[in-house]
């Protein structure tokens, strides 16, 4: 039987960051440098559409036993359909769903190596009344989201 989690509310203002990535730009990077540059403590994607030339991701039911095996990077073209997730900590925790010529998709976690091809048009949004932190869970292996109230 599944548990059922009580979750303490904090309810928040919103602050809008709206920003364009240019060509050859690294996406992961540039948003945790933007993240960091202006003191952002509880950010998240907002919306995100745009292009790229590669990608890095590590694909669905990784575990930390799993190591790298299951770490793909793709060079080709893709059309971002897809990016939702928050920045903080060391990397944040962004998921993808990237769009290939053919129609088809390949999704995941973003590892990094994403590699702007003409734009990448992107809203961040910060809760103004909460913090985020990613300390390690023991019950998962990873770090993972904490909100607390600022």
């Amino acid at each position: 039987m599944s548990e059922i989690q009580q979750i303490s509310p904090c309810p928040s203002s919103l602050t809008v960051h709206p920003i364009r990535l240019n060509p050859g730009v690294e996406l992961k990077s540039t948003l945790m440098k933007y993240v960091a540059d202006n003191k952002l403590v509880a950010p998240f994607i907002m919306t995100c559409c745009g292009s790229l030339t590669k990608a890095t991701l590590r694909l669905a039911s990784h575990t930390p036993a799993d190591g790298n095996n299951k770490i793909k990077t793709y060079d080709e073209h893709f059309e971002i359909c897809s990016l939702v997730g928050t920045l903080s900590g060391e990397g944040g925790h962004l998921h993808v769903v990237l769009g290939r010529d053919d129609g088809s998709t390949v999704s995941g976690h973003v590892v990094g190596d994403m590699i702007i091809f003409t734009t990448a048009e992107i809203v961040i949004g910060e809760c103004r009344d909460a913090v985020f932190t990613r300390p390690f869970d023991q019950k998962t292996g990873f770090d993972e989201l904490r909100v607390e109230k600022r």
